[in-house]
C-alpha cells in the first residue's frame, strides 16, 4: 500500500514551514510571498497531495464547501459560470456543491436548506427570486451569499452580473441604425427574475425614446407550450408583414426554440426575419449562417462571484458589493442592414 502523503511531506518538498503549507491550503494566500506560493503549489502537484476536507473543517470550524445553485443546467451560461467559479475555488482549497433549481422556487428553497445542513461556508446563487427569507436566514447565520445575474437590491447582498442597460441599448441602437421597422421582444414569463424584468424595461425605454412603434411588440412565451409559442410567433410575423423585422430574445435557450420553429415553418433568415439574442452559445455562429449575439464574459463572472465569496469568508470585506460586466455585441449574418 502506498504511503499516505502528509502536510509534512509537502513542506519538506517545498522547502518551507508546515505553517506556510497550512496557510496555503486554508486559502490564506495573501499571507504568503509569491515565491512561497509557487513552491507549495509545485510540491502539491508533484506529490499529488489531497488534504482531508473533513480534518481541515474540524480544525478551522469550516466545511471548505461552497454551495452553487444554478437556475438551469442546460444553459451554456451556467456551465461557463461553473468553470470560472471552480477554477478559483480549487486554487483556494474549496470544493463546490452544485445544485440545479430548474427555475423552480420550491426546489431552490429545498437546496438552500440542504446546503445549510452541510455547513457550507458560502453560497453563489442564480436565484428564482422566490426565496428571499431563506437567503436572509443564511445572511443572519453569517454565511456569505453572492447573487449571480439576478439581483435583489433589498437583500443588500453581493451581486455580479451583466450591465443589462448597456447591452440592451447597444443592441437596439445597432438594429435601429440598420433601419428595422419592427422589433419584437420575446421572453419567458418574468416571475421574480430581475434579469427578464430589466431587459424588458430597457427594451421599452430605448424604443419609446426613439418614437419607435415596436415598444409594444412584447411576447411572453413558454418553451413548454409549443402550440402557444408558435401562435405568438405567427402573430408577430403576420402583424409585421411587409416591414423589415427582427426578433430579440431574452436568452439563447429561447432563441434556440425560435430558430427551431422558424426552420419548421420554412421562414428564411435573414431574408424574411432577422434575429438577435442575449448570450453567445457555441451553435450561434452556425445556425442561419450566424446569429447576432450579446456575449457575456461568463467565465469571468464566475471567477468574480467566487472571489467575492472568499473575500467575505476571510473577513476582508463587510459591506455589500455590486459589479456589472459590459456585454459585447457579436455581429453576424442574421442582422443585415435593411
Amino acid at each position: 500500500m502506498a504511503q499516505k502523503i502528509t502536510i509534512y511531506d509537502v513542506a519538506k518538498r517545498a522547502g518551507v514551514s508546515k505553517t506556510s503549507v497550512s496557510r496555503y491550503l486554508g486559502g490564506r494566500l495573501d499571507e504568503l510571498a509569491d515565491k512561497t506560493k509557487k513552491k507549495i503549489e509545485s510540491a502539491v502537484q508533484e506529490l499529488d497531495y489531497r488534504p482531508s476536507t473533513a480534518a481541515r473543517g474540524l480544525k478551522g470550524r469550516k466545511s471548505y464547501l461552497i454551495g452553487v445553485i444554478i437556475a438551469d443546467i442546460r444553459n451554456p451560461y451556467s456551465t461557463a459560470i461553473l468553470r470560472g467559479a471552480e477554477e478559483i475555488s480549487s486554487k483556494n482549497g474549496y470544493s463546490l456543491m452544485i445544485c440545479n433549481s430548474d427555475n423552480h422556487p420550491e426546489k431552490e428553497r429545498n437546496f438552500i436548506h440542504m446546503l445549510q445542513s452541510h455547513r457550507i461556508d458560502g453560497l453563489i446563487i442564480h436565484t428564482t427570486g422566490g426565496n428571499n427569507s431563506s437567503l436572509l436566514e443564511m445572511k443572519d447565520d453569517s454565511i456569505p451569499v453572492v447573487l449571480l445575474d439576478r439581483n435583489i437590491p433589498e437583500l443588500d447582498m453581493d451581486f455580479v452580473g451583466l450591465d443589462n442597460r448597456q447591452a440592451t441599448e447597444d443592441s437596439l441602437g445597432f438594429l435601429l441604425q440598420r433601419n428595422y421597422e419592427r422589433i419584437a421582444f420575446f421572453s419567458e414569463p418574468f416571475q421574480e427574475i430581475s434579469t427578464r424584468h430589466e431587459r424588458y424595461q430597457f427594451f421599452q425605454d430605448v424604443l419609446k425614446k426613439n418614437n419607435h412603434e415596436s415598444s409594444d411588440d412584447i411576447y411572453i412565451v413558454s418553451t413548454d407550450d409549443g402550440c402557444l409559442f408558435r401562435n405568438k410567433l405567427v402573430s408577430f410575423l403576420e402583424d409585421a408583414q411587409g416591414q423589415s423585422k427582427a426578433i430579440f430574445t431574452v436568452n439563447a435557450l429561447l432563441m434556440l426554440k425560435v430558430a427551431n420553429e422558424l426552420n419548421t415553418m420554412n421562414i428564411s433568415v435573414p431574408d424574411e426575419l432577422s434575429l438577435l439574442t442575449f448570450d453567445n452559445p457555441d451553435w450561434a455562429p452556425v445556425v442561419f449562417g450566424g446569429i447576432t449575439c450579446i456575449e457575456q464574459p461568463t467565465f469571468e463572472i464566475g471567477v468574480s462571484a467566487m472571489k467575492m465569496v472568499l473575500e467575505r469568508i476571510r473577513g476582508e470585506r463587510t459591506t455589500s458589493q455590486s459589479f456589472m460586466y459590459k456585454g459585447k455585441l457579436i455581429k453576424r449574418n442574421s442582422t443585415p442592414e435593411k
